[in-house]
């Protein structure tokens, strides 16, 4: 019973001194599944979507979205008005401090007007714009569809 009661301390002993792999707060703006649609037939325009959760400690905004592969960026929003689905622009969208925003087709999403797209292009970068935190430039994946966003 002795030897036992020894291998057991010694193993909790051991196991108090092994280092954990602990994963680091997020922090900050993170951006995910970044996916800009590949503009249909001759089209100019098309739309991009992503995830975007504030880690931050503060409420922001959302005040804007560049790239260079378009002429202009617009956040849309779709709402149900009058029994008919449409699309308005939104110059701002709130984000609460630890919230998530979900651009997803049928719901938020951005608009990409005279876009500019290299034949064999497969990613163009979004630089978003936030009222409180700094500039966040991510490469969004060019897609047909928009399968693996949530």
């Amino acid at each position: 019973m002795k030897k036992v009661l020894s291998a057991l301390t010694l193993s909790l002993a051991l196991l108090a001194c092994t280092p954990t792999t602990e994963v680091p707060p997020k922090k900050g703006m993170e951006i995910s599944s970044a996916i800009v649609r590949t503009p249909m037939g001759g089209q100019t325009m098309t739309a991009g979507y992503f995830q975007l959760t504030n880690y931050t400690k503060l409420d922001d905004a959302l005040i804007g979205v560049e790239s260079p592969v378009a002429a202009r960026v617009e956040m849309h929003a779709t709402e149900m008005v009058d029994g008919r689905m449409s699309m308005r622009k939104k110059v701002s969208l709130d984000i609460k401090a630890g919230d998530t925003l979900e651009f997803k087709p049928k719901g938020l999403h951005l608009m990409l007007f005279d876009v500019a797209l290299q034949a064999d292009q497969k990613d163009a970068a979004l630089t978003l714009k936030f009222k409180h935190a700094p500039d966040v430039t991510i490469i969004a994946e060019i897609a047909d569809t928009v399968s693996h966003t949530k």
